[in-house]
């Protein structure tokens, strides 16, 4: 929690020179001895009951009260009122006031003030003594409860305001812990256990048998609440709690059973991902494995991706001619809109055939010819991959300006290097419009595409899956 402000209470003690009042040991403040302390410390005792009736509701004790810090009879600058446990904090403080020096009756003597307030969420310095003339002492056990607050709803989210997250481990975790999905990326840097979150203006208690569990988020932008598809929930043991709309950075959930043990789940089109929260650790890492694959979703350039084939001497009619021209397309999705998801541990390798069959034509005796109406089918299409063959499954025509044919793989989500192979058989009748009455009625011919390369490198800031 942050510091209050100041208080505004005024505070005037008036600390002539000479022997303390009660014969105790003479105190000395910026180089001048003191007297008529205890009558001093009664007033500041005052002030300060005045200053905690006005302000924050917060509790004391019957030994709450002021105090000089002295160190070798020598009076700190400040003196310290307490213990006091204000609601809104998390612990038990001590209020401070600031001394000063001001003139002081026609001697020329000076007195000691504290007109300048308190100041809340102090401890006692650690080279002083806490004194009173009168022998009171401060108690040995300081720890005091927090005033009674209202008692939050259980299961229910709470977004909290910025820097009002409840006091964090002794022994945080180092790294963030982080979840994807195919809309963004929710991050976890910090989680808190608490009985009460918020500060004196919105506090909360936990219900009874409950705890808060406080999450704060560096990153919310994988999750849509307005979305059928999207979900974020925390799960403690088989109870799962479901976080709505997002207000903020930090939510807070009062749960029951062991928080010690809680999950993140962040879900999306029926694959749910989970985070340890107690040491940021992804559970089942192979779920949706691609999301966070460090190889990149488009492939090297090579000069493999694209070629013409022909009919070559040592076919069997070399008769025929004709030429394929192809390009190969590809990339790297871990999930696809119309496929969903791989399996896990995978990704899909999406592979687009653009082919074209050019001058398909028979030539004949007596310079005779006869020209084919064409289509082309492509078969057996594989990557090959770690001395692994796999066969893809063929989708639609792809959409845009590029064209081809969309060829399906689900390849592991680490592998980087593929080769692509296919073969399209072009087949047809012969043109109504060809000159030689002899020509074969049709044509078949398969044409095989080998040896195209794909490699991915390593993903950068600007190549996301």
């Amino acid at each position: 929690m942050g510091k209050r402000s100041v208080s505004t209470v005024a505070i005037t003690v008036m600390l002539g020179f000479g022997l303390t009042g009660c014969g105790g040991p003479q105190l000395s403040f910026q180089g001048q001895e003191l007297e008529d302390i205890e009558r001093s410390l009664e007033q500041l005792d005052q002030a300060w009951k005045q200053h905690v009736t006005d302000g924050v509701k917060a509790n004391v004790s019957d030994e709450s009260r002021c105090y000089l810090q002295v160190n070798d009879q020598v009076v700190s600058e400040t003196a310290i009122c307490g213990p006091i446990h204000y609601l809104g904090d998390d612990k038990t403080t001590w209020d401070s006031a600031n001394w000063a020096l001001v003139p002081h009756g026609g001697s020329g003597a000076s007195a000691l003030s504290a007109g300048d307030g308190f100041v809340s969420e102090q401890q006692p310095k650690g080279n002083t003594e806490l004194y009173r003339p009168d022998g009171k002492e401060p108690p040995k056990d300081a720890k005091l409860a927090e005033p009674p607050a209202p008692t939050a709803a259980a299961g229910e989210p709470i977004w909290l305001p910025a820097g009002q997250t409840p006091a964090g481990s002794d022994d945080p975790v180092a790294e963030q812990g982080v979840l994807k999905s195919p809309i963004g990326t929710v991050a976890v840097t910090d989680t808190v256990i608490s009985d009460r979150i918020g500060d004196a203006e919105n506090r909360k208690q936990a219900p009874d048998g409950h705890q808060f569990l406080t999450i704060h988020f560096s990153t919310l932008e994988g999750f849509d609440p307005n979305s059928d598809k999207s979900s974020l929930a925390v799960a403690v043991g088989d109870k799962t709690y479901a976080i709505g709309a997002i207000d903020g950075q930090t939510v807070a959930i009062a749960l029951p059973g062991n928080l010690d043990k809680a999950s993140l789940l962040l879900g999306y089109d029926g694959l749910e991902q989970s985070l340890n929260l107690a040491d940021m650790s992804r559970k089942s890492p192979d779920v949706a494995a691609g999301l966070y694959s460090d190889v990149a979703s488009e492939p090297k350039d090579s000069d493999s991706r694209t070629g013409e084939l022909t009919f070559g001497d040592d076919e069997a009619d070399n008769t025929m001619s004709g030429s394929l021209d192809y390009s190969v397309d590809a990339v790297r999705l871990a999930y696809d809109e119309e496929r969903k998801w791989p399996k896990n541990g995978k990704v899909w390798l999406k592979v687009t055939l653009d082919q074209s069959a050019a001058g398909m034509e028979w030539n004949g005796v007596n310079y005779l010819s006869a020209d084919y109406d064409t289509d082309s089918t492509v078969q057996s299409p594989t990557v090959t991959f770690n001395d692994h063959t796999i066969t893809g499954t063929i989708g639609d025509e792809a959409q845009g300006w590029s064209g081809g044919l969309e060829i399906w793989f689900q390849v592991p989500a680490q592998s980087s290097q593929f080769t692509f192979a296919a073969d399209v058989m072009v087949s047809g009748p012969v043109s109504e419009y060809a000159s030689a009455d002899n020509a074969p009625a049709r044509m078949e011919h398969l044409f095989k595409i080998r040896d195209v390369n794909l490699e991915f490198g390593p993903k950068t800031e600007d190549s996301e899956l």
